[in-house]
């Protein structure tokens, strides 16, 4: 904050909370803020009913706490007074509320207003061993439920079926929780890169694209895999073939210095060159760690030099609109050596 002349870091319910405090939940209509100034201890204000809460998991010391038929502007204006947040640069919580933010406005209308991810990006684009470790276990976990999912007969499941099978699996081998919506596309509905999974019915000779991941102690996983319900067309071989060497092609440029935008060429004019450039029509790849889209974002134009510890996903696909579509998405660490899969499920087609 110092090197950067920001003197107040305001943060709010987001994986950011989490990250400095070791608590957190989801944004809500109560104001409910960590304050960190450039000198001196932080300070919490919370809705009372998270007071105990907040003391018991987090290791920030000074919590202040505003009931429901309390003002907690006026908690919040005392606060900043005696932080003296006044003519200063305050970095703001990238995810916070706008009613909030116009509040701290309203408070301290002279202050420099800024984005958080100026400092927070840098810190946890870098994961430390601990991180790490449970990464890896969100990895093993969505992997042995994809084993054992692909082991049904989809041909007649609906893809809501599938996809609640897939949750199930994962909850039950030790995630804490689901990383986001489980998605499974089938047939032409795999031609759409987020399809939401419906109650369409898988059938003969469909494609089936799955997009899947657990937390473990807050850190996510993310896979993404596709198979046939049957025998693959020629066409289906090809396209997969494609996917699968293009996203090889992409493991193997990782390593420390390398821009990120060249991670993304390497799977991109391999498809290209295949004849299917205008069918990927998204970034390689993305950063994950308490959240599942965050930086490094593996993506034309990104000239970001990669380091060791970073962990992003690398996922090129194919989309034949009204027909089907293919993605192969693994999760990669930085390592000195270059780069290390935490997911490992079959990328073979299946």
């Amino acid at each position: 904050m110092r090197n950067k002349e920001i003197d107040l870091l305001v943060v709010s319910p987001s994986s950011n909370m989490y990250y400095l405090s070791n608590f957190t939940d989801e944004p809500g209509e109560r104001l409910f803020m960590l304050l960190i100034p450039d000198k001196g201890d932080p300070e919490y204000l919370v809705p009372e009913l998270y007071a105990d809460q907040v003391n018991q998991q987090s290791h920030v010391e000074n919590i202040r706490a505003w009931g429901d038929s309390d003002n907690p502007q006026r908690l919040l204006r005392s606060t900043l007074k005696k932080l003296e947040a006044r003519n200063s640069k305050v970095a703001i919580d990238n995810t916070m509320w706008a009613s909030f933010l116009l509040m701290l406005q309203g408070i301290i209308p002279n202050c420099n207003f800024v984005r958080a991810s100026n400092i927070m990006s840098p810190l946890r684009r870098i994961k430390e061993s601990n991180e790490i470790s449970k990464m890896l276990e969100a990895g093993k976990l969505a992997d042995e439920a994809f084993g054992e999912v692909s082991e049904l007969s989809l041909k007649g499941m609906t893809e809501l079926e599938i996809a609640n099978q897939l949750e199930k699996e994962m909850l039950r081998r030790g995630g804490d929780q689901i990383a986001f919506e489980t998605l499974v596309a089938s047939g032409p509905n795999s031609a759409l890169p987020h399809h939401r999974a419906g109650k369409r019915e898988i059938r003969e000779g469909d494609t089936v694209t799955f997009d899947f991941g657990c937390k473990v102690d807050g850190y996510c996983s993310d896979t993404s895999r596709t198979v046939i319900c049957g025998k693959p067309s020629p066409k289906q071989e090809e396209v997969y073939q494609v996917v699968r060497e293009a996203q090889e092609k992409a493991f193997q440029a990782v390593g420390p210095g390398v821009e990120a935008l060249k991670i993304d060429r390497e799977a991109r004019e391999y498809i290209t060159k295949a004849g299917y450039g205008e069918n990927f029509v998204h970034r390689t790849g993305h950063g994950i760690g308490l959240d599942v889209h965050e930086e490094p974002y593996i993506v034309g134009g990104n000239s970001l030099h990669i380091e060791e510890g970073m962990t992003f996903s690398i996922e090129p696909g194919i989309y034949l609109q009204e027909d089907f579509g293919v993605r192969i998405e693994d999760i990669v660490l930085v390592n000195k050596d270059g780069g290390k899969r935490l997911n490992n499920s079959n990328r073979e087609l299946q």
